[in-house]
């Protein structure tokens, strides 16, 4: 687990300190040792976080015996054993331990098509100087970040912004359409970069050509696809078995570690099953929690359960309202504005795990491939609702839209919704019509669509699929690429630690996809495969417990005296002109001390925004920095 940065075409930058500045902005990532290379073309540096073989023989970037090939590499090739193998029994010879060297090897006889042989989450980039050409790439799911910035003739790269922000010249103007997609959403798109210029390279997706004129034209290499199969009942208990032995297989070739491993548990089914198959191997690896006293959020109890039936040690922390100050160290960590509260929590757990452990587990990407999330079961809920002729549709969702109170117009919408609509009502996610937004903006978003773009467009991807599919495959595409693994990786990697999910394993993603929908979800329950296995290995306070959404209580937060000076400090009194309106963000603040509505959600994505804009722009370019 490291961090990257580089650069192809005729005139790659070789300034020593431009170099150094580069380095130190993502040494987080890499405490451990740091490598640069140069060569004719080509530029690429690293950041060491040495988890495999602590020698130095795990130094990058990595150059293959004759000089030809040289790589970068972030990420963990869990199956590389199983690969180094192969490449042993072909002849292959190794100097290391890594899985880097793996990886170079099997470049070297495979070029890109090696990928889909590759278990895990990595970005990388291979460069072969004799032919002068190079593979840059991404994992499957995304779970490693690449940012791109392409001009003609020269393409940069590197694991975070901040690195390309470093760069000699670099710009910095905000794209607007970015900025609303932001607003809407709480976190950006893959398909966008907050800063006009800039880029990411998308899951499951590489780029290839001459580092001569690198040209950026992504070829995608994998993608998930559901495909529900009609399984009769009586294959119920073969595919349990199926399933136990793919996440004990999973987790197995997780645990692959030369430093101390840990376990960020929550009260779930996802991290408790994690933990429960971490407890087989002998060695139950220690455990942390991060409780933050709402009754709604809070699921330090139901950890304790899991950890005293697993016979786990568990170590506890608590999040107070005085967390609202760490808004600056999401900014500083996340480098777009990022607005989901559970990053509060997520960086303060991977602080303290970092005294313990420098490899940590979870139960990430369960909900996606099991039918957990409650916007699931609501969906079933309405499914029956929609055969209204679409003209209906549309006369009832604008009427509800303007006169009847939120609450009930998001039940009527659910009831009466044409197509396009359906991703940001039945997924929570990327409606632009919020009253508080018209407030707090300067333009009001009045002609803005109904649903933030990128949201449509991921929702449109899966027309001809039910409904449970379409949510399940929107969620692979928009929130859990762009949310929660943004949110796992930048603020693990803040503090130098690395995070393994067996939920996030290609076999165990392409065989949920498989499932019958009734092992997914029922009228009550989500997950119901996973609460079969559960049954047999957690408590059941835990297997039957209501799911809780992990995050911070912003809500109560922004109620208490300290959270409402600071909206009032950073927002209204200190306001940044042209992103927002001081006078409606009093307005919002009023209406949700008076508990008119819960607002905080909002205002916490205003006070990220201010941060970011105060981290990453200059003050005298704040009246300049929106683009046209």
């Amino acid at each position: 687990m490291c961090g990257l940065f580089g650069e192809f075409g005729q005139d790659v930058l070789r300034d020593e300190a431009a170099l150094a500045a580069i380095s130190r902005s993502i040494r987080h990532r890499g405490p451990d040792d740091d490598g640069l290379a140069t060569g004719n073309g080509w530029m690429l540096g690293f950041r060491r976080l040495a988890i495999l073989d602590l020698s130095p023989a795990g130094h990058q970037p990595l150059f293959h015996d004759d000089g030809r090939y040289v790589l970068v590499y972030n990420g963990e090739i869990y199956n590389y054993l199983e690969l180094k193998a192969e490449l042993l029994a072909a002849g292959e010879r190794f100097r290391s331990g890594t899985d880097t060297e793996v990886l170079l090897k099997l470049l070297i006889r495979e070029g890109a098509a090696a990928l889909p042989r590759l278990n895990g989450m990595f970005a990388f980039a291979f460069v072969d100087m004799e032919r002068r050409s190079f593979v840059v790439a991404r994992d499957r799911l995304g779970v490693k970040p690449l940012y791109l910035h392409h001009r003609p003739g020269q393409l940069r790269f590197a694991s975070e912004l901040k690195a390309l922000l470093e760069w000699p010249g670099a710009e910095r103007r905000i794209d607007r359409g970015a900025l609303a997609d932001y607003l809407a959403m709480g976190y950006l798109p893959h398909e966008s970069c907050i800063f006009q210029g800039y880029a990411k390279l998308a899951p499951g997706h590489f780029l290839s050509g001459s580092i001569d004129g690198p040209e950026v034209v992504p070829q995608r290499w994998w993608q998930v696809t559901m495909q529900p199969e009609d399984r009769g009942p009586d294959r119920d208990d073969a595919l349990l078995e199926e399933l136990d032995a793919l996440l004990d297989d999973a987790l197995r070739i997780r645990m692959r570690s030369d430093v101390p491993v840990a376990l960020l548990l929550s009260g779930g089914i996802d991290s408790g099953l994690v933990a429960a198959y971490a407890a087989r191997t002998g060695q139950p690896p220690l455990a942390l929690v991060a409780g933050v006293g709402s009754p709604e959020m809070d699921e330090t109890d139901l950890a304790r359960a899991t950890a005293k039936h697993l016979g786990i040690d568990l170590r506890e922390m608590q999040l107070t309202a005085d967390s609202l100050k760490d808004v600056d160290h999401v900014a500083t960590s996340f480098d777009e504005p990022f607005a989901d509260t559970s990053a509060l929590p997520t960086l303060r757990i991977c602080e303290a795990a970092r005294q313990h452990a420098t490899v940590l587990l979870t139960g990430d990407g369960g909900d996606e491939a099991f039918g957990g999330y409650r916007r699931y079961l609501e969906a079933q809920r309405y499914k029956n609702l929609m055969n209204l002729p679409e003209g209906v549709q549309r006369l009832a969702w604008a009427a509800g839209r303007g006169w009847l109170p939120p609450r009930l117009a998001y039940r009527l919408a659910k009831a009466t919704l044409p197509d396009e609509l359906l991703g940001a009502v039945f997924d929570g996610f990327g409606l632009t019509r919020d009253p508080a937004l018209a407030l707090i903006l300067p333009d009001g978003l009045t002609t803005a669509p109904d649903v933030a773009a990128p949201v449509a467009r991921a929702w449109a991807k899966s027309a001809g699929l039910d409904l449970l599919s379409r949510q399940r495959d929107f969620d692979y595409r928009c929130y859990l690429t762009d949310d929660v693994l943004v949110k796992v990786d930048r603020a693990s990697m803040a503090h130098s630690t690395e995070v393994r999910s067996p939920f996030l394993d290609y076999r165990v993603v392409e065989w949920a996809a498989r499932l019958p929908h009734r092992l997914l979800v029922d009228d009550r329950h989500g997950k119901l495969m996973l609460r079969k296995l559960a049954a047999k290995m957690l408590p059941p306070a835990v297997t039957t417990g209501r799911k809780k959404g992990f995050g911070a209580p912003v809500d109560d937060w922004f109620r208490t005296p300290g959270g409402a000076a600071m909206i009032r400090d950073r927002l209204v009194a200190n306001a940044v002109p042209d992103l927002w309106n001081p006078d409606g963000v009093a307005q919002v603040l009023a209406l949700h001390l008076a508990r008119k509505r819960n607002y905080g959600d909002i205002l916490w994505r205003l006070l990220v925004l201010e941060a970011w804009h105060r981290r990453y722009l200059a003050p005298e370019l704040s009246d300049k920095g929106l683009a046209a």
